[in-house]
C-alpha cells in the first residue's frame, strides 16, 4: 500500500514538473518571438523612413550657373568615353534621364549627372570600380569612392561639378537590378528594394538611345518605366525644387 502510494506520489511530482517545464519553456519561446517581431517591424519602419545619402548630401537651386553646366557636360563626356573604351553597359539615370527624356540636355536646376552602370554580380566589381577611378583621375577629374553608398563620385576641376557612377547588377539571378556595391543597400535592403530596384529587363542590350549634353546615350527601355518606380509621387509631372 505504502508502495503504491510513493508511486502515486512521484509521478504526480514528474507530471507537475512536465507541465511547469513546458509552461517555461512556451513562455520563453512567445518572448522570442516577441523580441524577433518587434525587431524586424522596427527595422522595416527604420527601412521606409530612411532618405539616405541622395536625401541630403546636395543643395538644391533653382537654376545652376551656365558655366557649371558645361563643365559637368565636359565630365560626362569624358567618362562616358571611359565606359565606352570598356564596352561597358550603361544607361542615364535618375535627374539626368529626366533630362534626356524631356529637353535632351541636363535640367537647369540638376546638379549631378547619374550614370548607372551594369555589371555581372559574380565579376571583379571592386576591380572595375578601380580601373574607373583611375582612368577618371587620369582625366583630370577630382574623384571619391564613397564605401557606404558603392558610388563614384567625380568632380570637374574648375567648378566642381559633380557626376555620380553607380553599380547595379540582377540580385541573384532573380530578375531584379540591386545595387551590388556599398553597405547601404544591404543594411537598409528593405528601403532599397522598395524605392530603387527595377526589372532587369529594362537594362538588357540592346537598348535605346537618347541625345544628352550634344551626344548620344543609351537609356532603359520602355521609356518613363523605370522613372515610375524611383519617383512614384511625382513622375507624371516636372518635380523642381522647392520654392522654385
Amino acid at each position: 500500500m505504502k508502495l503504491l502510494c510513493i508511486q502515486d506520489i512521484s509521478c504526480s511530482n514528474f507530471k507537475s514538473k512536465n507541465a511547469m517545464y513546458w509552461r517555461i519553456l512556451t513562455g520563453r519561446i512567445w518572448k522570442v518571438l516577441f523580441w524577433m517581431t518587434f525587431i524586424f517591424c522596427l527595422y522595416c519602419w527604420i527601412n521606409l523612413r530612411w532618405k539616405g545619402w541622395y536625401g541630403t548630401a546636395l543643395t538644391p537651386r533653382c537654376k545652376v550657373p551656365e558655366e557649371e553646366l558645361e563643365d559637368m557636360r565636359i565630365i560626362g563626356r569624358q567618362t562616358q568615353d571611359i565606359l565606352d573604351r570598356h564596352n561597358m553597359t550603361y544607361v542615364l539615370g535618375f535627374g539626368s534621364l529626366w533630362g534626356a527624356l524631356r529637353i535632351g540636355d541636363i535640367l537647369p536646376w540638376d546638379i549631378d549627372i547619374d550614370l548607372v552602370v551594369i555589371v555581372d554580380r559574380n565579376s571583379d566589381i571592386m576591380g572595375t570600380i578601380n580601373m574607373l577611378i583611375d582612368e577618371m583621375r587620369a582625366e583630370g577629374m577630382e574623384v571619391y569612392y564613397r564605401d557606404w553608398v558603392g558610388i563614384i563620385q567625380g568632380y570637374s576641376s574648375i567648378y566642381k561639378s559633380q557626376l555620380d557612377v553607380s553599380f547595379w547588377c540582377d540580385f541573384y539571378g532573380t530578375g531584379t537590378m540591386h545595387r551590388c556595391s556599398g553597405w547601404e543597400s544591404y543594411v537598409f535592403f528593405v528601403h532599397h528594394r522598395v524605392k530603387f530596384s527595377f526589372p532587369a529587363r529594362l537594362v538588357q542590350r540592346p537598348l535605346p538611345t537618347l541625345n544628352f549634353i550634344n551626344r548620344t546615350w543609351t537609356v532603359p527601355r520602355n521609356g518613363i518605366e523605370i522613372q515610375k518606380i524611383h519617383y512614384p509621387n511625382d513622375w507624371w509631372k516636372v518635380a523642381k525644387p522647392k520654392g522654385c
